[in-house]
């Protein structure tokens, strides 16, 4: 929806991140090798500007220009080099869909309805705390380029579960890796390190896989039904 219409978007924000700075945004390029090591990841965020840096009187400047390398070399404008505060505040100018700082942060979703706000972290807790699953999602993807990333992630604004990875529908995709999580959720139930009900938080997104229709498209049939196009009864049915 954009000024109470449609669109043609089904999330807005991600199209809305396809016009952002494409060095800081979208794929993390070494994370698709492998072998990516921490260095890999360093030698990647080296070679992208600094945006802005802090000083000790509080004050923030605008970055000169070239890579944080480059600020390495040859300092900062009143000649002293980058410090650890300078490269923790670089890191946290670098929006991709995971971002490395003191932890690795999944960001590349946009959040459910708030009664299935637990269906996000439900699915990389399933896919990633638990060793098998995370191979299999793996071994699932990683014959997939970045090419072809960046193409499905052009198209998915628009034709959302009917967009094609390469050669793999989406939909098949995510209905194999919420099979995934599931298994990995129901062993770290049976090892005693989540209660019963956890694995219940992805019965949304299976529902999404199973049917096609979004949040976003439950969304506009609900705006144009019960909603009745009115901003006041949306922002109603949407309170927490």
């Amino acid at each position: 929806m954009l000024e109470g219409r449609p669109c043609g978007l089904l999330p807005h924000r991600g199209w809305a991140w396809l016009r952002t700075d494409p060095l800081r945004t979208g794929l993390l390029p070494p994370a698709l090798r492998a072998d990516v090591s921490a260095g890999d990841l360093v030698d990647w965020a080296l070679g992208i500007p600094l945006i802005h840096y802090r000083t000790a009187d509080g004050r923030y400047h605008r970055a000169p220009g070239g890579t944080f390398a480059d600020l390495l070399r040859g300092g900062l404008p009143d000649g002293t080099g980058p410090t650890a505060a300078h490269w923790s505040a670089h890191l946290s100018q670098l929006w991709t869909d995971t971002r490395v700082r003191r932890t690795l942060e999944p960001r590349g979703a946009d959040g459910p309805p708030a009664p299935h706000l637990a269906a996000l972290p439900a699915l990389w807790t399933g896919l990633t705390y638990h060793p098998e699953s995370c191979r299999a999602a793996w071994e699932s993807t990683r014959h997939h380029t970045a090419e072809e990333h960046r193409a499905a992630r052009t198209e998915l604004p628009a034709r959302g579960p009917d967009t094609r990875l390469g050669d793999t529908p989406v939909r098949a995709l995510a209905a194999e890796l919420l099979r995934l999580a599931r298994a990995g959720l129901e062993a770290r139930v049976a090892a005693g390190l989540e209660p019963p009900h956890v694995p219940a938080h992805l019965d949304p997104l299976d529902e999404i896989a199973a049917t096609g229709r979004t949040s976003a498209h439950q969304c506009l049939t609900r705006w144009h039904g019960d909603l009745r196009a009115d901003p006041a009864r949306y922002v109603a049915a949407h309170r927490i």
